[in-house]
């Protein structure tokens, strides 16, 4: 029985080229941000966000709302807050909190000449405005999980 269901499940699993968990070649502005672009907006390094979400701080800030000084920082602000409607609209319509972050990224080709770029990792997050910062909050109901689609691809070679 257990054999039966781990068939279904691999028939199951999308596993083409379409799948965003395995071919993820340019970031659509409203749904994804390269964490690289928070660097030195709080004066830190963009991987103390990364260090943050792997050493489990419960509160990650990435950048203040607004900035009269760094344009850069206004850019992200909007930008998250975009991130934030998008993210509240898909809780009101599915019921379902989707937001992650994704790291490392594997870049490459399977050994059949498939193309993958896609995060090993990823980390439940929700965004939130805290007085004048936005921050990431690691959720605490679901735990970090690896990219099961690439493994799946990868055993499946």
């Amino acid at each position: 029985m257990k054999q039966i269901l781990q068939s279904y499940l691999r028939r199951l699993t999308n596993l083409s080229a379409n799948n965003k968990s395995l071919q993820l070649l340019k970031l659509i502005s409203d749904q994804f941000i390269d964490v690289h672009q928070f660097n030195y907006l709080l004066k830190k390094p963009s991987f103390d966000i990364i260090d943050g979400l792997i050493t489990k701080r419960p509160r990650i800030a990435v950048c203040s709302l607004a900035d009269s000084r760094d344009e850069d920082n206004n850019v992200m602000s909007r930008q998250l807050a975009r991130l934030a409607r998008v993210e509240k609209y898909i809780f009101e319509e599915r019921g379902s909190k989707d937001l992650y972050v994704g790291w490392p990224f594997v870049s490459g080709k399977f050994s059949d000449g498939t193309l993958v770029r896609c995060p090993l990792i990823f980390f439940p997050v929700e965004l939130s405005l805290q007085g004048n910062e936005w921050s990431l909050n690691l959720r605490k109901d679901v735990s970090i999980t690896f990219n099961k689609s690439f493994f799946a691809r990868l055993c499946v070679l």
